[in-house]
């Protein structure tokens, strides 16, 4: 039997990521969702928000048994992690630099778009929502430049990364 607790990454259903951290406390098991605080932009308003700093994770320190109890009857959990076909094992180290990282938030900034120039993007926020276009130029953290290919022209739009959805990424496309 295997009783040293180790790590181990649980996948979640999206946004399933705090519902299954609750469940796993509840079941008295040791689990870490690394959060981290971020503005979203709607239409009509702003908000802060407290995200996971891994989307679709959760961290959970189990011996054998408990690693069965952890994801058993979980809603939202779908799987470990798996690594040479075992439940891939994260160090305590890594652990306590997630941690130590959270100490200076500020510091951390989420790539939820991570987009480059050439990048097929559709813009989901604002007065230009449901269009595609091509991002021709980023400026600084959050401002980037889209052409409108539903305009046929050079005309560009300047948006926040929070109004656009990655379509087609160019490190993706094999010339």
């Amino acid at each position: 039997m295997d009783y040293v607790k180790k790590w181990h990454v649980i996948q979640t259903r999206p946004k399933n990521e705090k519902k299954v951290y609750e469940q796993i406390l509840r079941k008295d098991i040791e689990a870490f969702l690394p959060l981290v605080q971020t503005v979203r932009y709607w239409s009509d308003r702003k908000k802060k928000l407290d995200v996971p700093l891994f989307p679709g994770y959760v961290f959970v320190n189990t011996g054998r048994e408990e690693r069965i109890r952890a994801i058993s009857n979980t809603y939202g959990a779908l799987r470990y992690l798996m690594y040479q076909k075992k439940p891939a094992e994260i160090t305590e180290s890594e652990i306590k630099n997630i941690k130590l990282s959270l100490q200076a938030p500020e510091k951390i900034r989420l790539e939820e778009n991570a987009v480059t120039e050439g990048d097929l993007v559709e813009i989901t926020g604002g007065v230009f929502r449901g269009l595609t276009g091509y991002i021709k130029e980023l400026r600084g953290n959050y401002k980037l430049i889209v052409n409108i290919t539903e305009l046929n022209s050079t005309f560009s739009v300047q948006l926040s990364n929070s109004e656009i959805k990655l379509l087609r990424s160019v490190k993706n496309t094999y010339h």
